[in-house]
């Protein structure tokens, strides 16, 4: 387990992320040895284009140290709360609370929630100098360690310890710090998972690039600009009364369904009048001409082409009839296109793209997918000639009629704005109600601005994720907006459990808070208490509706030195389990990171057997040994369950390495259980053992 990650870790490097994406799609690329050709990969994704030399990419300083800290695996445990988890509230909740660094709380569910959050909302520190960021870690790495895994000088290499052990609040500082996370929070969304990140003007130029590196500048989907609706006086300055909301989705493209799309409220109805033809119906929507200065034909080569209709027969065919060489230096229409004389003698009219601006325009069809889709093509007469429009056909049961004529009426999505107006001092009041007291927490964010990014992320049966949770608004506004819409989307909330103190006049009213109520006086259970507090407010205002608001909490914990030192010299070839490493890390803690670590995530529950005395725990393909004393007896109720109970047949065997240092009961399994894949069942049990 932590053993066998520290083992790991060693051997990282900090393009080894990069290197394995690589290698998965460009195999070609690498050489007999593993070493990557760059020449090979350039010959791979040449097109017409010349491969140049010049580049544009965002460089700071700490960018391949981030890197590092993202492909190293974590060595924190997880440690559910159980006294908490096992309240009727929360034991069947889906929703998820996790005290800890955010760097190693996204690492701990890649392994169970990859490419499965459709919406991340964060709103990190904005590095205003006053917000209390300072880069801070705890990683040992020495300087020649740096220079080695990071290819750097010494100077680098001691300028980036600096920043680490010293702590910064530089620009580099902040980019490092924000690059590691977005990484790894980048392989969480679904291919259609968006990312909201609040920002301020302080870093919100370097966040735009570092987001351009990290998701791909053709994946931003554009920059809301939040008009906070407060006042700041300043007499010197410009008022900064906003700040961003920078939208970025994993891959824009990935389908028609992938685009932000707004929220309930921003939706409207329309009445369309429905025209007949036999037994179907249809509206008729705009030309299938561009528009504006990109909408021309020498911008849009392959849209230019000729509709040859015939107003007798309504006979009609796209014709591919122009010169493209002189359709880049002329704009007269009988210099660039040819007739095709035998249509026309057979009584057809020709049709050609208005012209955008005196230039020569294009259509927003392809001549091929034109000549496909015929049946949606209506073309109609008008005073200036004829117009080719695309028809949408509609079931004659959203039809209404009314004077003989027929319409129909349905939703349709309003724009989104590029500015959206939410007061944060009404997300000040929303904290003080929820709490019943005030200032216990600085800027906390207005519950209807999450709102209103979660609806325009249309995740209204996902998970929803702030790694940044802060007070907890994002988990709040997840709870009340499945209220309002009858949504089922959850929550997962990681935060940092910085302590607090009295002494400290900005975290003075917090720690009086978690005092009175009796709490820990730290950061994150503020978040733990509002949601509790804002879960019961919701159940009173929506009585009788089903609504998961409960939640499971984990506390990420980092072995102590007392339990490395156990686990560094332990002897697998001895003969005595130890029992103490057993009781350092806790049962339920190590069956918590093994479940999330093999894909099972962090709400759910492993089955408790009882093979003759020996408690093992199950579920779906793995079998859990944890506790020492396994024997043959227990071996032999092992196989009988194997070969008796039809739906109990997990392929894979997990011991708890310190539990079975006797080499002759880790013979005793892998003996029986080749006995069990040579049986008529034709299993194909795997054996491991982590540390």
């Amino acid at each position: 387990m932590i053993k066998d990650i520290f083992q790991q870790n060693e051997n990282v490097h900090s393009n080894d992320k990069q290197l394995a994406v690589l290698r998965e799609h460009f195999p070609a690329c690498f050489k007999k040895d593993g070493s990557f050709d760059i020449e090979l990969f350039k010959e791979a994704i040449v097109d017409k284009t010349n491969v140049v030399q010049e580049g544009y990419e965002l460089k700071f300083l700490g960018k391949g140290y981030a890197k590092l800290l993202a492909s190293t695996d974590t060595t924190t445990v997880v440690q559910p709360n159980e006294a908490h988890n096992s309240l009727q509230e929360n034991v069947n909740s889906e929703n998820i609370y996790i005290s800890g660094d955010n760097l190693d709380g996204l690492k701990h569910l890649l392994k169970s929630y990859h490419r499965s959050v459709k919406c991340i909302y964060i709103d990190p520190p904005y590095n205003t100098g006053s917000d209390g960021f300072v880069y801070q870690d705890n990683f040992n790495y020495t300087k020649e360690i740096l220079q080695e895994k990071l290819s750097v000088s010494e100077d680098e290499a001691q300028r980036i310890l600096d920043i680490t052990k010293r702590g910064s609040a530089s620009h580099s500082a902040w980019l490092m710090f924000t690059y590691s996370r977005l990484l790894l929070a980048k392989d969480l969304l679904t291919d259609n998972g968006v990312v909201f990140i609040s920002i301020d003007d302080n870093e919100q130029a370097n966040l735009k690039l570092l987001c351009d590196d990290v998701f791909g500048e053709e994946n931003f989907l554009g920059q809301i600009i939040h008009n906070k609706l407060n006042s700041k006086n300043d007499t010197i300055n410009i008022q900064k009364n906003h700040d961003y909301v920078t939208c970025y989705q994993r891959k824009v493209n990935y389908n028609s369904a992938s685009q932000i799309t707004p929220s309930l409220e921003s939706k409207a109805s329309v009445t369309k009048e429905v025209f007949k033809e036999g037994d179907h119906f249809y509206i008729i929507n705009d030309s299938i001409t561009t528009r504006g200065d990109g909408g021309t034909l020498n911008n849009r080569r392959n849209l230019g082409y000729t509709v040859y209709y015939n107003p007798t027969t309504k006979d009609f065919v796209g014709v591919q009839d122009y010169d493209l060489e002189l359709a880049k230096i002329s704009n007269d229409e009988d210099e660039v296109y040819s007739d095709n004389v035998e249509l026309l003698n057979k009584g057809y009219t020709k049709i050609r793209p208005p012209k955008v601006r005196g230039q020569l325009g294009a259509w927003t069809w392809e001549l091929k997918n034109f000549n496909d889709c015929k049946d949606e093509i209506l073309i109609k007469q008008n005073k200036n000639g004829y117009s080719v429009k695309k028809r949408t056909f509609i079931p004659s049961e959203t039809i209404s009629m009314e004077d003989n004529r027929y319409f129909t009426t349905y939703e349709y999505i309003k724009n989104v704005r590029s500015i959206a107006e939410f007061s944060t001092n009404e997300g000040t009041t929303q904290l003080s109600e929820t709490l019943g007291v005030d200032g216990v927490f600085n800027n906390p964010k207005n519950i209807n601005l999450i709102q209103y990014l979660i609806g325009l992320a249309d995740c209204k049966h996902s998970i929803v994720l702030d790694f940044f949770s802060g007070s907890a608004s994002t988990a709040h506004g997840v709870m009340q907006i499945n209220a309002k819409d009858g949504g089922n989307r959850k929550f997962i909330s990681v935060q940092l459990p910085e302590v607090l103190s009295a002494d400290n006049t900005s975290q003075k009213v917090a720690y009086e808070f978690l005092q009175e109520n009796s709490l820990p006086k730290t950061l994150d259970y503020i978040g733990i208490e509002r949601i509790k507090r804002a879960a019961a407010k919701i159940e009173e205002e929506y009585p009788g509706k089903q609504l998961d608001l409960g939640f499971k909490h984990y506390v990420l914990v980092e072995p102590n030195q007392n339990t490395l030192d156990r686990l560094e010299s332990f002897d697998k070839a001895g003969l005595l389990a130890d029992t103490t490493v057993l009781n350092d890390f806790g049962k339920p803690t190590i069956l918590t990171t093994w479940l999330n670590a093999d894909g099972y995530g962090l709400t759910v529950q492993a089955e408790a057997i009882d093979l003759n005395g020996y408690i093992a725990y199950f579920i779906n393909k793995h079998l859990y040994l944890i506790d020492a004393g396994f024997r043959l007896e227990n071996m032999k109720a092992l196989i009988q369950r194997y070969d008796t109970e039809g739906n109990f047949n997990p392929e894979n065997l997990v011991l708890f390495g310190y539990s079975f240092p006797d080499w002759s009961i880790n013979e005793m399994i892998e003996k029986n259980l080749r006995i069990l894949n040579d049986s008529e069942k034709n299993l194909k049990i795997n054996f491991s053992v982590r540390y």
